[in-house]
């Protein structure tokens, strides 16, 4: 920009000023610069001549007698005007909010407690399993604060990093510092929400790094999402569950079933594949069975009702007794893991140890709710003590792959059915028959 213009440059004057720019005031040899511009031609140094002087033209630099470019004969070229390096581009936002293209269904409890939440307390995770719609709600609780903080709102999305020791940098390289310019100073000072999403994989870097910057910079607030807390110092962390659906017992008719949300989810995804599709009461009662059967999870659902138009619902219904299959045909650009149910399980599972996936695939046994004895009693065939086996359930609680009810006298426990299928296949796939042909025989043993 010149005065509040853009300038006019080619590409290969724009590439020349990044390489001089790269260390200002240093002398950047003509075979450099043509390394640099034309890695795959030959060109001779008249092109690097006349490039330089497109570049001088457009900075002004025959104005200006102290010069922008200087010219070091049979050398090279350094620029030699003054550079200040900013850590941000006025009117550029850095790691800007994805925009939501839907409307966020039955989740304005959980919006208004986020908001309240947010603007109490520094750092809040929302918790919940695979496709349970954490970065929508994340999302959109952002947009309506935007007012709230004077700097802005930043996000950034973890789901491709695998490196635990790249986090602080992707977030350094996304807000635009320049090398050497550190986070907290970024951040000290300034009136900020940054929007950690899908942190499950990376918990311990990611507590470390917000740790820190908190102790920095009083400005901060962190929201965060992952399928299990960070257990970061300061943390409060909000558990995000199913959408609201009709139980066995209820018998809604259609103007009473469109108010549970799950149903209302499933009726609008279903009209953007089968415009002419409705809810009426000769249908309700399968459409509130496939939410049911689907936990009133947002992903499950979607799927499902992408398959309206092509297999109806009773064909919906028939396929959902086959496992997950049905459930594969995801938004085409969407993260490989979010593209179908089992990818969204199959990341949740290879971020278990192999004795929590163990517990994970054991725990398919049941079909409902269990007590925690019960569990015990399954999981133990003497080769490991209660403590580690209360553990391991305790983890897969934390990782929002396991359900506790609190409703009865007893806490108890289960797997969602989506989830329960998948560790089904699991554990049919596994070793673990043993280890439940054994539990039989010692039942068998004690009866006697």
């Amino acid at each position: 920009m010149k005065e509040g213009e853009p300038l006019n440059l080619g590409g290969k004057a724009m590439d020349i000023l990044l390489a001089l720019l790269q260390e200002p005031g240093a002398l950047v040899s003509k075979g450099q610069l043509m390394a640099r511009v034309w890695p795959t031609t030959v060109v001779d140094e008249i092109s690097v001549r006349v490039h330089i002087a497109a570049l001088r033209k457009a900075l002004g630099d025959s104005h200006r007698s102290e010069g922008i470019i200087a010219t070091l004969p049979q050398q090279g070229y350094r620029f030699v005007a003054k550079v200040r390096v900013e850590d941000s581009v006025s009117g550029a936002p850095r790691l800007p909010l994805p925009s939501l293209l839907w409307h966020t269904l039955g989740r304005d409890e959980a919006l208004g407690t986020l908001k309240r939440l947010l603007l109490e307390r520094r750092l809040l995770t929302l918790v919940g399993c695979g496709g349970i719609g954490k970065t929508t709600v994340a999302l959109r609780v952002a947009e309506q604060l935007k007012g709230d903080f004077g700097d802005g709102i930043h996000f950034l999305d973890l789901a491709t990093i695998d490196d635990h020791d790249a986090v602080a940098k992707v977030l350094a390289q996304g807000l635009g510092l320049a090398p050497g310019h550190g986070l907290a100073g970024y951040f000290e000072g300034r009136q900020l929400l940054l929007v950690l999403d899908n942190c499950e994989h990376l918990v311990g870097p990611c507590a470390s790094l917000v740790e820190r910057l908190l102790r920095l910079a009083p400005g901060l607030r962190v929201l965060a999402t992952s399928r299990e807390p960070l257990r970061a110092e300061g943390e409060s962390v909000l558990h995000l569950g199913p959408l609201p659906y009709p139980v066995a017992c209820d018998s809604p008719n259609a103007s009473e079933a469109i108010s549970y949300a799950a149903i209302e989810l499933f009726l609008a995804r279903a009209q953007a594949r089968l415009p002419q599709f409705s809810l009426d009461d000769d249908n309700v009662a399968a459409v509130a069975a496939i939410c049911r059967r689907l936990d009133g999870i947002p992903l499950a659902i979607e799927l499902a009702a992408a398959n309206v138009e092509a297999l109806g619902l009773d064909g919906i219904c028939a396929q959902l007794d086959d496992g997950m299959r049905l459930l594969s045909q995801g938004r085409r650009h969407a993260l490989k893991r979010h593209q179908t149910l089992e990818a969204t399980l199959d990341w949740s599972y290879g971020l278990l140890s192999d004795s929590e996936q163990r517990c994970f695939r054991l725990l398919a046994i049941f079909n409902g709710a269990f007590s925690l004895n019960q569990a015990l009693e399954l999981l133990n065939c003497g080769d490991a003590c209660r403590a580690t086996l209360l553990e391991r359930v305790t983890q897969l609680v934390s990782k929002s792959l396991l359900e506790v009810d609190r409703s009865g006298p007893e806490q108890k426990y289960r797997l969602l059915d989506t989830t329960r299928s998948y560790a089904l296949d699991k554990l049919k796939a596994s070793d673990d028959v043993h280890h439940l042909c054994c539990l039989g025989h010692l039942r068998q043993t004690k009866a006697q």
